[in-house]
């Protein structure tokens, strides 16, 4: 297993599913390059592929085609585990009959790294995340924002190479939202770690993303900054997602360097 890189590459990576037996895609020829460090949103409606990529890139589903790439190393043909990845899932997935240090633990425990290791990592991963207090409760003795910091401090003791959320804050309350979110960004800072964080919520991709990455369908519409992505969606799909409300079609008569003139139904507009 690499202990660091240079780069993930998303090679047109496509995910089809069958359906009453007839196949259709999930997810199509997605290609993205995440850097190391970078904080990647996937950001688009319910059923559009991006839990399905995340899926993908951590391999949990098998790809239909294209690759995935660490650096030069192609990975998408090696097992879950092999990968290096630390995953957080939208309902936790936390042990019940576990400590909040158990829960933590698990996959240190699962690597066979001797106790005293797993209690040092343990206690650093709960001081990041702020449950110091709290690693001898079980997960319903928790709150919901607690729950999701626990599973934060689970996927990130490993150590991992890239750091997976998968709509980590959609059961909480607006209030607990926005403190996680923030909790979430300090985390990425101090860790250094390559983060993909999938959400269907515009304001937590505009405040959270170094770069997003638009799907509707299945599909790509667009990968950008925030600003460019809200300023200068790609096209009516994005323009809508991001909250335009008024669309005009129009048809260009004109255009140079400096402007373009289109026909309306209400005459001729410059723009």
């Amino acid at each position: 297993m690499k202990k660091d890189f240079k780069a993930l590459y998303l090679d047109k990576i496509s995910r089809h599913f069958l359906d009453a037996g007839k196949e259709f895609p999930a997810l199509s020829e997605l290609s993205v390059t995440i850097e190391k460090g970078e904080f990647i949103t996937l950001l688009g409606p319910s059923g559009c592929g991006k839990s399905t990529a995340l899926n993908c890139i951590v391999g949990l589903f098998p790809l239909s085609g294209g690759q995935i790439l660490l650096d030069d190393v192609r990975i998408d043909q090696l097992p879950s585990e092999k990968r290096g990845f630390g995953m957080v899932f939208q309902n936790y997935a936390l042990f019940p009959h576990m400590t909040v240090a158990d829960n933590v633990g698990f996959g240190l425990m699962m690597r066979k790294l001797p106790k005293s290791e797993i209690r040092e990592k343990v206690s650093e991963a709960l001081q990041l995340v702020r449950l110091v207090d709290q690693e001898n409760k079980l997960p319903d003795q928790l709150s919901g924002g607690q729950q999701q910091r626990v599973a934060i401090a689970r996927a990130i003791v490993i150590e991992p190479l890239l750091i997976l959320m998968d709509e980590p804050l959609s059961n909480l309350d607006a209030k607990l939202r926005l403190e996680m979110r923030s909790e979430i960004k300090g985390i990425h800072r101090k860790l250094g770690r390559s983060t993909i964080y999938v959400t269907h919520d515009q304001d937590e991709a505009l405040s959270l993303a170094d770069r997003i990455v638009v799907i509707d369908r299945g599909k790509t519409q667009q990968i950008g900054l925030p600003q460019e992505v809200f300023s200068a969606p790609a096209n009516i799909v994005v323009a809508r997602y991001m909250g335009y409300r008024t669309v005009l079609e129009m048809n260009v008569v004109s255009n140079n360097a400096d402007c373009a003139k289109t026909t309306a139904k209400k005459g001729i507009i410059p723009l």
